[in-house]
């Protein structure tokens, strides 16, 4: 396991646009090539890290994405909204994407990326930290009950090649405050 205090984080700027789109693609294709039909991957992957959406997302003050660095080189990425309510999910954060590199996965990555994000919405006083995953996503959705998210929710990705048999969703959240 990499011990967290092993990795360094950086917060991504308009400047770092092409960076983070090359470690956001690099960690995620490896991944899910089995969720889409052909061609519906890169269509995907061509929209949400199109260089005027990273831009503007870049400077959105709502929104962050850090970089998890370990020894000197990206490992993984995350992107939060440090505010985003959902349903009866009130006084909420958003962890909308965390991924590490092939290299790293099951060192305990991912785990350090969530942890992070919790700790920031916790120094926001937020009352809930939400997420969303694939519901045939075994080993993530066993760390993510393991860090006390539940699921409350469920639904289908709505894009364009994306196989029906493997669109549906776990809405799962995380309560931060004594309840």
């Amino acid at each position: 396991m990499t011990p967290c205090s092993d990795l360094h984080y950086r917060r991504c700027e308009p400047q770092d646009e092409t960076l983070l789109r090359r470690v956001a693609i690099g960690c995620y294709t490896p991944y899910y090539h089995d969720l889409w039909e052909p061609g519906g991957m890169a269509a995907y992957l061509e929209s949400i890290y199109a260089p005027p959406r990273i831009a503007a997302e870049l400077v959105d003050p709502n929104l962050r994405y850090e970089i998890a660095y370990l020894a000197g080189e990206p490992v993984g990425f995350s992107k939060y909204h440090f505010r985003c309510d959902r349903d009866e999910i009130i006084n909420a954060a958003y962890l909308e994407r965390v991924y590490v590199a092939p290299a790293v996965i099951g060192t305990g990555v991912g785990r350090c990326l969530i942890e992070r994000m919790i700790d920031t919405a916790r120094s926001q006083a937020r009352e809930w930290i939400w997420l969303q995953a694939m519901s045939d996503a075994a080993k993530p959705l066993e760390r993510y009950r393991d860090m006390g998210f539940t699921q409350c929710g469920q639904h289908r990705l709505e894009l364009p090649r994306v196989r029906a048999t493997k669109s549906a969703m776990l809405v799962m959240r995380l309560r931060l405050t004594a309840g």
